[in-house]
């Protein structure tokens, strides 16, 4: 999956370069900065309580977008509902959640509530990914020297991230990094075989949804993001025989962004 996200990559930048060559085809950049709310689904807290497992924290990151023109004497010419709808983004983001609890334990027994509420975890996230957006407003219209400020233009989008993740765990502050199993103070489907606090790095898909706002030059953009992580590891915790704890990680990612449009080349 990693070397497939880079010949991904490397098709956009060959293509970058293809398109400005062209005498038919001409191709807009665009760079961006987002930062907004993320929101871990982990396998800390209870299995099928939203709420208890999810856990929300600052990310920011930047943005490349290319979009391919028709021919740039005739602006409508070489045209394609592929030009017209679509761009391709490339981007880098970052996040560290430094505290990861054990939340809403009402329904826990005293006992295991107590030993859970003593157990933390963190983990930093390096994201970077390529996907693809669906713009419901022609792109000609709404990415060209014609543009007019105040444009409203919806989009969608699948895409692949690869993430270096560093996850930690904690009892009453104290990382379990270097010591040895059976973590004694943890409940018992965590203490042996169950925790992996190597850094790793794990594969994604997202699906994404939001708004563009257009000035002159630059677009606001408020966009959401579900990413489904092939792999319950992200946090450090990995118990496959649970069965509360079989799904896979997850996170919704909430943002805001700013986009500048350098236009046609």
């Amino acid at each position: 999956m990693k070397k497939l996200l880079l010949k991904l990559f490397t098709v956009m930048i060959l293509a970058s370069f293809s398109g400005g060559i062209q005498a038919q085809t001409s191709v807009s950049h665009e760079l961006g900065g987002f930062f907004g709310i993320a929101s871990l689904q982990t396998d800390f807290g209870i299995s099928g309580n939203f709420a208890s497992a999810n856990q929300a924290t600052m990310a920011f990151g930047v943005s490349y977008y290319m979009k391919f023109f028709g021919s740039q004497y005739n602006w409508r010419s070489g045209s394609s509902y592929f030009s017209e709808h679509f761009k391709m983004k490339a981007e880098f983001s970052y996040l560290n959640n430094s505290k990861i609890e054990h939340e809403n334990l009402d329904q826990v027994g005293p006992n295991f509530r107590e030993t859970m509420e003593r157990m933390t975890g963190s983990v930093t996230m390096y994201n970077g990914g390529l996907s693809l957006e669906y713009y419901f407003i022609e792109l000609e219209d709404y990415t060209s020297f014609f543009r007019s400020s105040g444009q409203v233009n919806p989009f969608v989008g699948l895409g692949l991230q690869y993430t270096h993740a560093t996850p930690d765990i904690f009892v009453d502050g104290v990382s379990l990094k270097g010591q040895p199993e059976p973590y004694e103070d943890l409940i018992p489907k965590w203490q042996e075989g169950a925790i992996d606090l190597e850094e790793q790095g794990i594969m994604s898909a997202t699906a994404s949804a939001g708004v563009r706002f257009g000035l002159e030059m630059v677009d606001f953009v408020v966009e959401g993001r579900y990413q489904y992580f092939f792999s319950d590891k992200l946090e450090g915790l990995y118990a496959p025989d649970d069965p509360g704890n079989k799904n896979n990680d997850t996170m919704v990612f909430i943002n805001l962004g700013i986009v500048y449009v350098f236009g046609k080349n």
